[in-house]
């Protein structure tokens, strides 16, 4: 509520300045989140010792390596070593180490660069792909996606993700935020969705949505009452089985309180409180349209959506925010002191014309961001698109072509997105986990490569990726699906998106 003491209580019964998640965690090491946990900057050495004694696993050689590292290299003919699922060495060719590896992938006439990195989507929405058009957010929500999640069965939400995690991994994706609200919500389903995730070979997380009680707010959304089919208690309960039963695996179970414009205090608290307890990160929609603030302000006291948050005591690091489109200068403040994870749309928010992100405003101040698709429905799974609409949005709305680089963009969905998830720094670094993709520049539509980094930002799609390295475990190379049959995959998954769609 406007003109709160500033030293307000937090729930813990200490104060806005002093609550001990208000501070970052220290800088160099972000260890929570996919259930890979990841110290940085104390292993590097260690993985460098160990290099010198044990030859590669896997060597990618002979193409343009991007570290995408703040200085900026390019190693136009390089080497990435990888050990076990993390990076031994990175550089030019000629000083690879001269242990043999065991397996060498030619890269010649590619740029390798850090694998891409969807910080928040659905997969499941994969089967109501291209419904929707004209439509806004809550009109889009009520008409297409929420009855599409209340009627899935389980088998068919594992069919669904599959094929959309599929689609991910030959888009150049390593890891997704798989925000998913599919079926009776049950700790089962989280565990077969983040399964499904896992076999096709995609890492991430679930973030199980929260809805709990029925509040004023839903009502004025027109939800269903079927959206909420648990008592906050449950909902909470049902939450902590399903983030226990997954302690580890590429794919963890995170908190996902669906919007903080209709969530109760008590299920953004439970979020928040679970991810600490579990040292996963947390997930939400947030700000995402005008009608969402508008709605937060009228139930929440006249604060907006940031202003929640910040009072409940959540506004932290632990925290992954998707869209966060309509944030005022006050909100980007709090953003910048908490710094939380802000999770930028650009092709969904203008399929359903919610607005545009203040990205360039965000950036200047130093706010954590990455990038997300947000779902097969409206903008498929392809990461190199988001980036490259990304910028040519914030161009537009600044009728400036310098405020944003496409390279600034491809490291928001690389650099940017492993940061939220707590996987590294999301380069390519010895230490750094071995997430890396191999990007076929020769085709046609990338000659002349003048810059490697912007022909993959401004040229590159899907349909370019040649191999696809997750965790250290090749799982696309020489353009096939290492992990699954993917002609089945696909047949189970047309099949599911049938049958749904068939009882709606």
């Amino acid at each position: 509520m406007p003109g709160r003491d500033p030293l307000r209580l937090r729930r813990d019964g200490g104060t806005s300045q002093d609550h001990p998640r208000d501070r970052p965690p220290p800088d160099g090491s972000e260890a929570r989140g996919t259930g890979l946990l990841v110290s940085r900057a104390p292993g590097l050495e260690a993985i460098r010792d160990r290099s010198e004694l044990r030859a590669p696993d896997l060597r990618v050689e002979g193409g343009t390596v991007l570290p995408l590292d703040d200085g900026g290299q390019i190693f136009e003919v390089g080497f990435v070593d990888v050990v076990g699922d993390r990076i031994a060495a990175v550089g030019p060719i000629g000083d690879r180490p001269a242990a043999r590896p065991q397996r060498v992938i030619d890269a010649a006439g590619s740029v390798v660069l850090p694998g891409l990195v969807d910080a928040h989507t659905h997969l499941f929405q994969v089967a109501a792909r291209g419904l929707g058009d004209g439509l806004a957010l809550a009109e889009w929500l009520r008409t297409h996606m929420i009855p599409l999640a209340l009627a899935l069965r389980r088998r068919e939400m594992v069919a669904l993700t599959e094929l959309a995690a599929l689609h991910a991994l030959r888009s150049g994706t390593v890891a997704a935020v798989n925000h998913h609200y599919g079926g009776l919500r049950e700790p089962e389903d989280s565990l077969a969705v983040a399964g499904a995730m896992e076999r096709v070979g995609l890492a991430g997380a679930v973030a199980r949505m929260m809805v709990g009680e029925r509040t004023a707010a839903a009502d004025v959304f027109g939800l269903p009452m079927a959206n909420f089919g648990y008592t906050n208690a449950q909902e909470i309960e049902l939450t902590a089985q399903a983030i226990r039963a997954k302690a580890d695996g590429p794919v963890a179970i995170w908190p996902g309180p669906a919007n903080v414009a209709y969530c109760s205090d008590e299920i953004l608290l439970a979020g928040a409180d679970l991810a600490r307890e579990h040292g996963v990160r947390w997930h939400t929609h947030a700000a995402e349209d005008a009608f969402a603030v508008e709605v937060t302000c009228r139930f929440q006291d006249g604060r907006r959506t940031l202003g929640v948050l910040e009072d409940l005591g959540v506004l932290d690091h632990d925290a992954t925010l998707a869209h966060a489109v309509w944030l005022d200068d006050a909100e980007m403040e709090l953003a910048a002191a908490r710094l939380p994870h802000l999770v930028h749309n650009p092709l969904s928010n203008a399929y359903l014309g919610s607005g545009t992100m203040r990205l360039t405003e965000l950036r200047s101040r130093g706010i954590r961001l990455a990038a997300g698709s947000d779902g097969c429905a409206v903008a498929g799974q392809d990461m190199f698109t988001v980036a490259r609409f990304g910028a040519l949005l914030q161009r537009v709305a600044a009728t400036d072509a310098a405020v944003i680089s496409v390279g600034d963009m491809v490291k928001l969905v690389t650099c940017g997105g492993a940061r939220a998830l707590g996987s590294g720094s999301g380069t390519l670094a010895a230490g750094e986990p071995a997430d890396l993709i191999v990007v076929d520049t020769s085709s046609l539509h990338h000659e002349p490569v003048n810059d490697p980094l912007a022909s993959v930002g401004w040229f590159a799609t899907g349909a370019d990726v040649s191999t696809v390295i997750v965790r250290g475990t090749p799982v696309l190379e020489a353009g096939s699906i290492t992990t699954v049959d993917e002609a089945e995959v696909r047949a189970r998954g047309l099949e599911a998106a049938r049958a749904v769609m068939a009882r709606l």
